[in-house]
């Protein structure tokens, strides 16, 4: 008796089909912007971003509330400072605009993944990222303010720090403090993935 070898059909395992089918976005991938300034009873939108606002501390419980409901995971927060030097000092304040938002989401919803941009370009009176010394933006001693502020948006319960200055080392150096101060939990975010998106326009 002589046995017939039929090919078997094989069928595409979820994998496989996840691997070869169009790009599918959920509300789980996203990642909300939140824009936070200091003074009371301000909600005022971004001329250049329809539809997105700045928020004081007083108004923003609500917005965080709306962001919860339509189960969005994450935000990503953006301060605006009334204080402004040459050094961007007020950026790793302890009650900075951002660290006190921080604490609020924190408190308001304790399962939001907190992100916080971290850049001095809106606490420089210069608007640069970095010192500027002689008309030049300082690497080394900007990698010192980027680091110390991504510490004090660790310690007001940051769960990633999102370092936007394009400071050469900055991640490394953001690293280094975070480790030596108990904060290896405290995830860093590139901005690669952010630039490269068709979304970024």
């Amino acid at each position: 008796m002589q046995l017939i070898h039929r090919p078997r059909r094989l069928r595409a395992s979820d994998s496989l089909r996840k691997m070869v089918s169009e790009t599918v976005l959920n509300i789980s991938d996203f990642i909300y912007p939140i824009f936070v300034k200091e003074g009371n009873a301000v909600k005022e939108e971004i001329s250049s971003m329809p539809g997105q606002y700045r928020y004081s501390l007083d108004t923003l419980e609500t917005e965080i509330a709306e962001i919860v409901c339509l189960g969005i995971p994450a935000l990503l927060l953006f301060g605006l400072s009334d204080h402004k030097d040459e050094n961007g000092t007020s950026s790793a304040a302890e009650n900075s605009i951002v660290n006190q938002a921080i604490r609020l989401i924190k408190a308001t919803a304790p399962s939001i993944t907190v992100i916080t941009d971290v850049c001095v370009c809106a606490y420089t009176s210069h608007g640069h990222c970095g010192i500027v010394e002689n008309g030049i933006v300082v690497n080394d001693k900007s990698l010192e303010i980027l680091a110390n502020m991504a510490l004090s948006h660790a310690r007001a319960g940051a769960d990633i720090v999102a370092p936007s200055a394009m400071m050469d080392g900055q991640v490394k150096a953001i690293r280094t403090v975070l480790d030596s101060n108990g904060f290896q939990h405290v995830s860093i975010m590139g901005y690669s993935a952010k630039f490269y998106s068709a979304c970024y326009g």
